[in-house]
Order: structure tokens, then C-alpha cells, then sequence
């Protein structure tokens, strides 16, 4: 772990304090893949974050450090695709793999999931959060110059496909085939600037619209890979407090009316099935795979997600919508 010495020194090297200041530090909640800590000046406040080795979920899991330097290049790249669609980036120090960006006050920014999960659900929140991410793939897609910036494929394939598809197909046999096609297609896709963990989690809400975090997975790939990852977060929630299901349908509904009517780089109907697939490769992934949502833990529920994706991937369900319907048949017969 990061020593107060060695950040304070981080935060000189980079000029964003003094020799002489003694800023107060407190480690933030929240991140099992990070350190993260909120540092106090007199008058300013910084977020310092430093990816971690191995997850604090799986002490067995490790991953690539360089994390940490990818969501630097994203938060920097972002911020000048949209202004406020993420924290202000103040640097980088590559001495001790460590970034530092604007502090950002709940108070402000509440954290979406969190109010999510109070019952507080609004619908324009999702078009808004559907429209920064729209917004981030059109500017980026078909840009080959930032294929290189932001050639992080092995972080994406460590965390993501790896641990998601590859291992649900180990742990559900009758998968393994499409799970494999999944991963082969996603990794050979080269098409925009991809967040790689747009979650509920990992988005604030503030006064100018959604703030995104975390994009330590950034990497030059497939966008759909975004829209299916908010997606299935809507539908998993369903399951997780069942009395707000309409409201959780409904941020589906206009999440994704929303992203596809704005997307430019792609046919509708093909982006559609590309996002579906995806959509219901990681619902299966979330109870199945090596990154398991907390919320759904008990083994009837997580078969019923099973059986649920299984059946409607080896059918070829060709959207989104129809996804949502059956879900919410399901649900409704269960």
C-alpha cells in the first residue's frame, strides 16, 4: 500500500503541493481494485488512486498495474470530448503508479447505484448517462490514431473477457463455444475508445449531468461492450430489489432507445445484435463468471440468470428490447 510519504511526495513531484504542507489524508470506500485516498490542503481536496496488483475481492486474481496509467490517458482524453463527463485529471506519477484527480463531494455527486438502490430512479438520469457515452464513441470511432494512445488490449482481456466469457464457459459446458466466439469477436473489433465498466457504481450524478469513473479498463475496441455493460446492470438490479422493477425496466428502455438513436458508426440492426449479444453474455457472466455481482448470491436465483441468458443466446434474441420483455416475463413467472 501507498505510505502518506510517498503520496505527499507524488503530489510535490507534481506540483500540486508544497515541501512544507502536511495535508490530511483518508482513504476512500468503494474500490476493490484501487487504493484510493482523498487528500485535504488548505482549501483544495484531491483524489489520489493507484491500482492494485491483486483484487481485494480475489486475492488470487492478479492484474495488470498499468491500469492506472490507461484511465489517466481516458479521463484526459474525455475531458475534452465533454466537459464534466468525468473528474478534472491534475496528473500522473509514474514513480509510484499514481494518479490524482479532482475530489468530487457526495454531497454533490451522488453515487448512482446508490440511489439506485433507494428507490430513487429516474429515467432521464440513464438517457443522460446513454448520452455522454454516445456521445464519447461517436467522437473516437474510426479515429486509428488512438488505437495506439490507448493499445491496451491485455488489461481489457485480463479483466473483462477473460474473466467474464472465458470463465463462464468453463463454469456453463453448453456455453463454452459461444462464449469463446464472444471474446474472439469483441478482441478483434477496433472500432472507438471503449470505458470498459460503465456500471451504475461508477457513475455520479451532478449538477451537469453523469460523471464517469473508474475507466481503468480503457481500451480501443468495441463500444457495444459499454452499452451491453449498463444494460445488464438494469436488469440484475430486477432481481436485487424487485419492488422497483418498472423504474429499473423503464432506465433500460430509455438507456438504450437513447444510445442507439444516437450512435453514427454503425447500422442500427447490426449494433443492436452486437449489443445484445454482449448483454446477455454478461448476465450470465455476473453470476457465472470470475466477477460475480455481491447482490445476487443465493444459487436459485443465480440458475434462474443462467437458464435465463443460456436459452435466449443459443436462440440469437436479435435486440435489446426483446431482452427487457422476456426478462420481465421471467420475472413475472417466477
Amino acid at each position: 500500500m501507498l505510505s502518506k510519504t510517498e503520496i505527499c511526495h507524488a503530489l510535490i513531484r507534481l506540483n500540486l503541493m508544497d515541501a512544507s504542507e502536511n495535508p490530511g489524508l483518508s482513504e476512500l470506500n468503494g474500490g476493490i481494485s484501487s487504493e484510493i485516498y482523498k487528500v485535504d490542503l488548505d482549501g483544495r481536496s484531491f483524489c489520489v488512486k493507484s491500482a492494485l496488483p491483486t483484487l481485494k475481492s480475489d486475492p488470487d486474481w492478479h492484474v495488470p498495474v498499468e491500469r492506472t496509467a490507461a484511465e489517466w490517458e481516458w479521463l484526459k482524453f474525455a475531458q475534452n470530448v465533454a466537459k464534466n463527463i468525468a473528474p478534472d485529471p491534475l496528473g500522473y506519477d509514474k514513480q509510484t503508479n499514481t494518479l490524482v484527480m479532482s475530489y468530487l463531494e457526495p454531497e454533490l455527486y451522488p453515487n448512482w447505484r446508490d440511489l439506485l438502490s433507494q428507490g430513487i430512479i429516474d429515467p432521464n438520469m440513464a438517457e443522460a448517462a446513454a448520452e455522454r457515452l454516445v456521445m464519447l464513441h461517436n467522437a473516437t470511432a474510426g479515429d486509428e490514431k488512438l488505437i495506439q494512445r490507448f493499445s491496451n488490449d491485455r488489461i481489457f482481456y485480463d479483466i473483462r473477457l477473460e474473466a467474464y466469457f472465458l470463465e463462464t464457459g468453463r463454469n456453463v459446458e453448453v456455453l463454452n463455444d459461444l462464449m469463446l466466439e464472444l471474446v474472439e469477436s469483441t478482441a478483434a473489433s477496433k472500432v472507438a475508445l471503449v470505458h470498459g465498466d460503465v456500471s451504475p457504481k461508477n457513475i455520479l450524478i451532478g449538477p451537469n449531468g453523469p460523471v464517469f469513473l473508474d475507466a481503468e479498463c480503457a481500451c480501443y475496441g468495441e463500444p457495444a461492450f459499454d452499452a451491453a455493460f449498463c444494460l445488464t446492470h438494469f436488469l440484475l438490479k430486477c432481481l436485487w430489489k424487485p419492488n422497483w422493477k418498472k423504474g429499473y425496466l423503464k432506465c433500460h428502455e430509455r438507456f438504450r432507445k437513447t444510445y442507439f438513436s444516437n450512435a453514427k458508426w454503425l447500422d442500427m440492426t447490426e449494433l443492436e445484435r452486437r449489443v445484445t449479444q454482449l448483454h446477455l453474455g454478461m448476465l450470465v457472466a455476473r453470476v457465472a463468471g470470475r466477477s460475480k455481482v455481491e447482490y445476487i448470491s443465493d444459487k436459485v436465483t443465480q440458475e434462474l440468470v443462467k437458464t435465463f441468458a443460456t436459452r435466449h443466446l443459443i436462440s440469437h434474441v436479435a435486440t435489446t428490447g426483446e431482452v427487457a420483455t422476456l426478462w420481465d416475463e421471467m420475472l413475472d413467472a417466477n
